[in-house]
């Protein structure tokens, strides 16, 4: 006969290797509702994954029982397994002696006889104990660990750029990746990007319409599952503000100059102080910065006409024409037992440029 077991955990309140979150805390109670032979329900929140809780049968539930309440938004299974299969877990939570469901029914693929399965996500709360029910497929139930833990929030924010939106938020521990939903509509995304642990901070959303507003959700994912989802923002991309020119000032009095008073020069003359026309260079050389659409700006030291063989190349690729890529010499930059170094920059990658000239 297999008889339910009741016991205490023996090593709570610390990590365990290659899992999210915490044991239990000190003085938790472990009880399966099936149990066989002397696999019991302890061996599951006692810090190693190595040893098992095993129902004996192919459906059972494992309750926990902490001493004193716990917030948790998230609970991480080690299962064993043999053959590997489909299991489906079930998580409750309880509060006032009564046992509440704190998360969706969720399909977990075990790959080998000792699997650590994405983190289950949980309705954020605190709990009494939690209970873990579970399907257990074409062989019998065995969970081999349970930790649980709270992930931080994230904290999304916008700003508007030209055709564009920058995203910033705070980094998830744990987190190897991003996924950044968006639409035009709130709670509602139409398109979606994956990027990595490493653009948190900023990243540039392209290709977006002026004067639209877009509605930004970024979710954290953690060992292959989603886990900690942001705040929304709208953003509202537009064009860069142009300063219509003004008439300059007369140094001397801070006055509007009046071309008819002595000493002035009259329209069509000509004189030494007229500005140059700015569609000519004003040096030989310039420094080229081209902003990336993840907001990675590169810079390069080039000839005037360096800069514009690429000025050439980025607006007859606007144009429809052109190939893809452009080769850029590094020159100076040129470390290394190298012939050439050259970057190549993708169109569809490149947000903006600045050009700032001078002479050499």
């Amino acid at each position: 006969m297999l008889l339910p077991a009741a016991t205490h955990a023996a090593t709570l309140n610390k990590t365990v290797e290659g899992m999210l979150g915490f044991s239990p805390p000190t003085g938790t109670t472990a009880k399966g509702s099936t149990t066989y032979y002397n696999l019991v329900a302890s061996n599951a929140i006692d810090g190693s994954v190595k040893t098992t809780w095993n129902a004996g049968g192919e459906n059972g539930n494992i309750e926990l029982r902490f001493p004193s309440p716990v917030e948790i938004n998230f609970i991480h299974i080690s299962t064993n397994a043999t053959p590997p299969r489909d299991i489906k877990y079930t998580i409750y939570g309880l509060v006032e002696g009564e046992w509440k469901k704190i998360s969706e029914q969720v399909t977990q693929s075990l790959s080998a006889t000792n699997t650590i399965t994405p983190p289950i996500k949980v309705q954020q709360g605190t709990y009494d104990g939690i209970k873990v029910d579970a399907l257990g497929g074409a062989s019998w139930l065995a969970i081999n660990e349970i930790t649980l833990g709270i992930n931080e929030p994230i904290d999304l924010k916008g700003q508007p750029l030209d055709s564009s939106a920058k995203l910033n938020w705070n980094p998830i521990k744990d987190a190897a990746k991003y996924k950044i939903n968006y639409g035009t509509q709130s709670g509602k995304y139409s398109e979606s990007i994956t990027v990595t642990k490493d653009v948190d901070g900023n990243y540039v959303v392209p290709n977006l319409t002026n004067g639209t507003v877009y509605y930004f959700q970024v979710i954290a994912i953690i060992n292959g599952a989603e886990m900690v989802i942001s705040n929304e923002v709208a953003v509202t991309p537009n064009e860069p503000k142009t300063t219509e020119p003004t008439t300059p000032d007369n140094p001397s009095t801070g006055e509007p100059s009046n071309p008819s008073e002595p000493g002035t020069t009259n329209p069509g003359e000509p004189s030494t102080g007229e500005p140059t026309n700015p569609q000519s260079p004003s040096g030989n050389r310039a420094i080229l910065v081209v902003t990336m659409t993840t907001g990675l700006e590169k810079e390069f030291d080039l000839s005037i006409k360096e800069v514009n063989d690429f000025i050439a190349w980025y607006e007859g690729k606007q144009a429809g024409s052109g190939s893809a890529s452009y080769a850029i010499n590094k020159h100076d930059n040129n470390k290394g037992p190298f012939s050439s170094r050259k970057d190549y920059m993708l169109y569809d990658r490149i947000l903006t440029f600045e050009v700032s000239e001078y002479s050499k």
